[in-house]
């Protein structure tokens, strides 16, 4: 609205000037911005924090990934249990030549046929176990002087063999290793969808309460508005009858139209607020989906907080340290099954099993049956690489990559007490501005008191009472401020303890 005191009048009589005034700036005349913007962002929904989290829950991009991510891992400790299984093999093959010399004697050739099964399977100690059972049928055609050559003969055979690693791949530890790595994983993923959902529950309280502070800013500054508007009315009566100048009327109207300017600002970043909210919640945003109305208490408790204490409960709740925890212990795994490979490779294998030999199938399965005949072997193999250079270099790279694993855990723990003891002091700040700011407001109301008196006394004018009105605004603004500021605060500190999801009562897998 245009303020009058730029407008140039001519100089009619002190009637007619008052009725101008009236009739150019009355306040039915004032237009509301805000209620047309409020109308074309549509109805704002009404809504809780506990159903705003509800929501966020089961929708927010971060935790949906996170669930996804434990699902992968939980897949991924299901492979290492290979390891356990049986090993099927099966192999048939078949052979004929034709012709061929034997001490110095022609023969017709041979055929031969081959048919074996292995069950196989991997210990706890390293070692391999095979069960081996096979037939062989040999066909050696000779005529003549060579017939004395001549044979045709079944082997069957049954043999149990163990191959176990003395030095080098021995070991429960090692055989298990594959899993143990697979479950540190898992832990460490469980570990990163906690702190998942402690950033997203932050992320969705700070900003309700930045919707909050967005409309008792709004709700601040519209009570401003209304206490501006009476004074424009009582300005106004006084005028008509001839208590005031009608020149005190502009300097009121001047204050009414940055108020509106000032409540739509306002509800512009209301609903700024809402959108951010319903984005960090998952919620759906469109077309009557834009803005959302909460209410809550801001007050603010008068606890003491123990820095101290804080800090070594930071330290024991967070998701950080716990995850580099899990790291470290995987990193421990693989510098141990790398040096292992700095053993020397010494593998016992032992053998044993019956075979029965005949002229016939049936013939040799039954010598197989009777032990007829019964074979027992063993080996040492023994290998080593004399320099060994990869698996050194790899332990060295190991070692290393663990050891910053824990610089980075005394870093994190540096941050976590910089974290803690910023939003503690921002705590005990916040309860002294708001005990500061109560002060003024009650300072400003007396103010606002003797100036109004002053001005009907006709010892002070509308341009001093506006502002002790704007005092008392800027230190309500000021209080609010403080007091989100606090719950903000309090936030930072329940995330950091671990008492942020209990508090709300959200349970992560």
């Amino acid at each position: 609205m245009v303020a009058l005191a730029s407008t140039v009048c001519p100089s009619p009589a002190r009637a007619d000037y008052l009725a101008y005034l009236l009739d150019a700036n009355g306040a039915g005349s004032e237009p509301d911005a805000a209620a047309d913007l409020l109308e074309w962002a549509g109805p704002s929904e009404d809504s809780t924090l506990p159903a705003i989290l509800a929501v966020a829950v089961k929708a927010a991009p971060p935790l949906q990934q996170a669930r996804i991510d434990i699902a992968v891992a939980e897949a991924q400790i299901s492979e290492t249990w290979i390891r356990n299984d049986y090993l099927i093999k099966a192999q048939v093959a078949a052979s004929k030549t034709n012709g061929g010399v034997i001490d110095g004697f022609p023969i017709d050739g041979s055929k031969s046929v081959s048919a074996g099964v292995d069950v196989v399977r991997s210990l706890s100690t390293g070692a391999t176990v095979d069960v081996h059972a096979g037939t062989q049928y040999t066909d050696l055609e000779a005529s003549g002087a060579a017939s004395v050559f001549a044979s045709a003969e079944w082997i069957d055979s049954v043999t149990a063999s163990i191959t176990q690693p003395l030095f080098k791949g021995r070991g429960h530890e090692l055989f298990d290793a594959t899993e143990s790595k697979a479950v540190l994983n898992r832990d460490v993923t469980v570990l990163a969808n906690r702190l998942a959902a402690i950033q997203v529950v932050q992320t969705i309280v700070s900003s309700y309460w930045d919707l909050v502070l967005a409309e008792r800013q709004v709700a601040i500054t519209q009570q401003s508005l209304d206490l501006a508007r009476e004074r424009l009315r009582v300005t106004q009566v006084q005028a008509q009858g001839g208590k005031t100048a009608p020149s005190e009327i502009p300097a009121v109207e001047q204050i009414i139209a940055t108020r509106q300017e000032d409540v739509l600002n306002g509800e512009l970043a209301v609903l700024s607020a809402s959108i951010a909210l319903r984005r960090a919640a998952g919620m759906p945003i469109g077309r009557g989906a834009l803005g959302l109305r909460v209410a809550s208490d801001v007050d603010i408790e008068s606890a003491t907080w123990d820095l101290g204490a804080l800090t070594e409960r930071a330290y024991a709740a967070s998701p950080q340290l716990a995850e580099l925890a899990k790291q470290g212990a995987s990193a421990t795994i693989d510098i141990e099954v790398t040096e292992n490979g700095l053993m020397p490779q010494l593998d016992l294998a032992l053998q044993a099993g019956p075979t029965g030999q005949a002229g016939g199938f049936v013939n040799a399965g039954k010598g197989l049956v009777e032990l007829n005949q019964f074979t027992v072997g063993g080996s040492l193999t023994f290998s080593r690489s004399l320099s060994q250079w990869d698996v050194k270099g790899r332990s060295r790279e190991l070692r290393t990559a663990r050891e910053k694993i824990a610089v980075t855990a005394i870093d994190i723990r540096a941050q976590i007490a910089d974290a803690m003891a910023t939003a503690v002091s921002q705590l005990e700040l916040a309860k002294r501005r708001v005990t500061l700011s109560q002060r003024a407001i009650d300072l400003a109301n007396d103010n606002i008191r003797i100036e109004t008196d002053r001005f009907n006394l006709g010892r002070s004018t509308n341009f001093d009472v506006l502002n002790r009105l704007e005092d008392l605004r800027q230190a309500q603004l000021r209080k609010t401020q403080a007091m989100i500021d606090w719950h903000k605060a309090q936030v930072v500190v329940t995330s950091l303890t671990g008492d942020l999801l209990p508090m709300y009562g959200i349970a992560v897998e």
